[in-house]
């Protein structure tokens, strides 16, 4: 059974001919291995489960079509990259018509969290309210710098990979991320924890 957060995956094995077959079955791989990464990073990205549904559907879709994944490299990278990229893309395309990228930011509550048995109520309250205000905080950092946390942080990929997969310099995710962290403190420690 494949993991798939939406009911349709975007290929069915039983039309699927000749050479197509490997390629299906590497894909199936794929989302087995990486689709619940590529879920929450489309998720964390797009603040909206309709709009994750539909990246995380594009991202393998192009992945399938494109069949590039290069196994010696790192494919759950490769699958960020072309999630990240579709977003931007829709994003810059949004602008373009408006003629501004005003984003609506809509509350997430799909996080899954992390608890420890043997804390205590109040350490579980006061973890569970500084892991909302970081995740608050990250939504409302300009674009530029939440794909790059995203990207590094969520997903751990590397400076250079996502260097690479966005087309900037790794001193220019450096620069990003650095910034980011900047405003993350700025703003955790002059009480934007309720906003």
């Amino acid at each position: 059974m494949i993991w798939s957060p939406v009911k349709s995956i975007p290929y069915h094995k039983n039309d699927i001919v000749n050479g197509a077959k490997m390629k299906s079955d590497s894909i199936e791989r794929y989302i087995t291995e990486y689709g619940r990464d590529i879920y929450s990073f489309c998720m964390y990205t797009t603040r909206n489960k309709d709009d994750a549904d539909d990246l995380y559907q594009q991202t393998f879709l192009i992945a399938y079509e494109k069949d590039e994944i290069d196994e010696g490299k790192n494919p759950k990278a490769y699958l960020i990259t072309i999630a990240a990229n579709i977003w931007n893309n829709h994003i810059r395309k949004k602008a373009w018509r408006r003629k501004s990228a005003d984003v609506i930011y809509l509350e997430d509550n799909d996080f899954e969290r992390l608890k420890d048995d043997a804390r205590s109520v109040e350490e579980e309250v006061v973890s569970s309210d500084e892991e909302e205000a970081v995740r608050r905080v990250v939504r409302n950092l300009p674009e530029k710098q939440r794909i790059v946390i995203l990207m590094y942080y969520m997903e751990e990929i590397p400076i250079k990979d996502i260097a690479s997969a966005l087309g900037i310099p790794e001193g220019t995710v450096k620069s990003r991320l650095n910034k980011a962290k900047e405003i993350l403190k700025e703003r955790l420690e002059h009480g934007e924890r309720k906003s």
